[in-house]
């Protein structure tokens, strides 16, 4: 467990962040996964074993970079993070590849905590440009990128590509 606790608003207790293998929560996560996007289907994989195969790819790109939210016992949040990727233009960049929130949970500071502690992460695994994705029709994820400091670099096909100069 990370030693850290944060109190985002009208959360029950502190949230913890803590570095997992996500096949010990295999379950949770693909449940939350298809919970968070519930309505934004064409951004993600729909069938929950190859939601399960994507966690492990995730698991492994990440080295030590999947990170998740705890609200007590309940998983209430995810981000995978992967140093090594190489990015459209061919550079190595600290990419996310993933970032989801409960639901019930989103607005209330937890997708902040989780982008801060990847980004940190990233960065002392000496990353310089951090990316990320999001499906452009997910305004609110846009949006809240934008805020976090990431910028839009690209569109492609149904994607945008944000980047963060650290």
């Amino acid at each position: 467990m990370r030693p850290w606790g944060f109190e985002p608003d009208n959360i029950s207790g502190p949230v913890k962040i803590q570095c997992i293998n996500p096949v010990d929560f295999e379950e949770e996560l693909t449940e939350l996964y298809e919970r968070a996007y519930k309505g934004l289907e064409e951004y993600a994989d729909t069938d929950p074993e190859t939601i399960k195969k994507y966690l492990k790819w995730l698991y492994r790109r990440a080295e030590g970079g999947f990170l998740v939210a705890f609200d007590g016992s309940r998983i209430v949040g995810f981000v995978s993070t992967d140093h090594k990727w190489v990015s459209p233009d061919g550079h190595i960049v600290g990419e996310i590849h993933e970032i989801v929130i409960d639901p019930d949970y989103q607005g209330h500071g937890i997708g902040k905590l989780l982008l801060e502690e990847a980004v940190k992460l990233l960065a002392q695994k000496g990353a310089k440009i951090v990316e990320l994705w999001a499906g452009e029709k997910n305004l609110r994820a846009r949006n809240f990128y934008k805020g976090q400091g990431f910028v839009e670099m690209e569109k492609k096909g149904r994607w945008v590509r944000f980047i963060k100069e650290l």
